[in-house]
């Protein structure tokens, strides 16, 4: 997810301008998965048929794990939205019924179990049928209710529509596999109505199916934090707890500090030789002119574009000091950057809501380069603090032996200090411009602070 660069292009502008472009299919499927993803997001899903028609199943599945989970706050658990899912449903049908079910089974079956479940009740029919006709009050008021729901009985099972949204697909869908992937389809309804059976006993039976659809649920969530997490991506509850932790002060000799155990797990599970230096540098993918468009590149791959923002000189050239004496160094201090900038894509918040993976990048760089500022002077003997702007080489220094997330925690924590009401989802700086004012406000002596005060007065 990444920054716009000039004028935003407009999201019917940036399709035409993909349908158009030649050898469409070639560079379409060679864009890297989370980059298609984005690219989805900035045509905005209901007009992306065209390319998810073209797309790979790598970059389908990066797109559904970027669109198909929310969460109604930054640093909340993510899930499943089957509204989203109805709208993807819809658009895979625009290339015809059996291409849909073709690459619905490229799926994982967890997941489509997961989906047409949030969609569709699945009931064994005879099981059904025997259940209603013992009577009761219960029996009568569930054959009203299934009476006024959309349904369809296929293959020994009875349908019932959970939503009117999306019944349509989900049963063309279903029709089709029907037809051309009997096998298939008979495995997947076996399963959704393995989660639904305690809907034909008595009503405490109801949490087992709860459980079983919680049970499942748990798995496709877990299948793709997983994948998400070898690209780079934070858990919002991850990312949470990272910058509260960030609220708390570091100490004296902060390079020295162990890293916390969210980012250990975080660096332990992540793909590093994908992740590396390499991976940054790596050239450009086919396209560029329309992906720097989208605003939703991944966080870690703007972590450059925001080191060149006005603002911050002082850290870009140690950045470019750390790379020409220790090029090692300095992958890991642009993946430690990368992680920053997920975890505040993930759980922090600007004036206007959720940070824009841009903003995100440029926030983690500006906040870190805080930290190293503030270390650096800490560095220096009390006669030569008057100066408060930190050359490029002691910022360098810094960066060599203190990563750059213990740079984010010193600078957040000295914020909160100064303004202990920070909430926790803003303990941050947002741009390079702020730096320099940050560092100056921070590093005031309480001295000169109260003679302003008085002098105020």
């Amino acid at each position: 997810m990444t920054k716009a660069v000039g004028r935003r292009a407009a999201p019917t502008s940036l399709l035409a301008r993909l349908i158009e472009a030649p050898d469409l299919v070639r560079r379409v499927q060679v864009l890297p998965p989370p980059s298609f993803a984005a690219l989805v997001r900035r045509v905005g899903v209901a007009d992306a048929g065209e390319l998810v028609a073209l797309a790979t199943v790598e970059q389908l599945v990066a797109a559904f794990d970027e669109d198909l989970f929310v969460n109604p706050r930054p640093g909340e658990r993510e899930a499943f939205d089957r509204d989203r899912f109805a709208v993807w449903l819809e658009v895979l049908l625009e290339a015809g019924e059996e291409a849909a079910a073709t690459r619905i089974l490229q799926l994982s079956e967890d997941f489509v179990v997961r989906a047409l479940s949030s969609l569709v009740l699945v009931l064994e029919q005879n099981a059904l049928d025997d259940r209603l006709n013992l009577g009761g009050e219960d029996a009568v008021a569930a054959d009203r209710a299934i009476e006024s729901s959309l349904s369809e009985e296929i293959e020994g099972y009875l349908l019932i529509s959970l939503q009117a949204d999306g019944w349509d697909a989900a049963l063309a869908l279903i029709l089709a596999l029907d037809r051309d992937h009997r096998d298939a389809l008979v495995r997947l309804l076996d399963r959704c109505a393995a989660t639904a059976s305690g809907y034909l006993d008595d009503l405490g039976e109801l949490a087992t199916v709860l459980s079983a659809c919680d049970s499942l649920a748990e798995d496709v969530e877990a299948e793709r934090e997983e994948r998400r997490t070898r690209s780079g991506y934070v858990e919002p509850r991850a990312a949470r707890s990272f910058l509260l932790l960030a609220r708390e002060p570091l100490g004296e000799g902060e390079q020295r500090a162990e890293r916390d155990p969210i980012t250990r797990a975080h660096f332990r599970d992540l793909d590093r030789e994908r992740a590396s230096l390499e991976r940054l540098q790596a050239p450009a993918a086919p396209l560029p002119e329309l992906l720097e468009a989208s605003e939703e590149l991944a966080a870690a791959e703007a972590v450059e574009e925001a080191a060149g923002a006005e603002g911050g000189a002082a850290f870009r050239a140690a950045l470019r000091l750390l790379g020409e004496s220790d090029p090692r160094l300095l992958g890991e201090r642009l993946e430690e950057l990368g992680y920053l900038a997920n975890v505040l894509a993930a759980a922090g918040e600007s004036e206007t809501g959720r940070l824009r993976p841009a903003q995100a990048a440029e926030a983690a760089l500006a906040t870190a380069a805080l930290g190293a500022a503030l270390a650096a002077l800490a560095r220096r003997g009390r006669s030569s603090r008057a100066a408060r702007r930190a050359r490029a080489s002691e910022l360098a220094d810094v960066l060599r032996d203190t990563s750059c997330d213990l740079l984010f925690r010193r600078a957040s924590s000295a914020l909160v200090a100064r303004e202990p009401a920070l909430p926790v989802a803003t303990a941050f700086l947002r741009t390079a411009a702020e730096i320099d004012p940050a560092v100056a406000a921070l590093t005031r002596s309480p001295r000169r602070r109260r003679s302003r005060v008085a002098t105020r007065r």
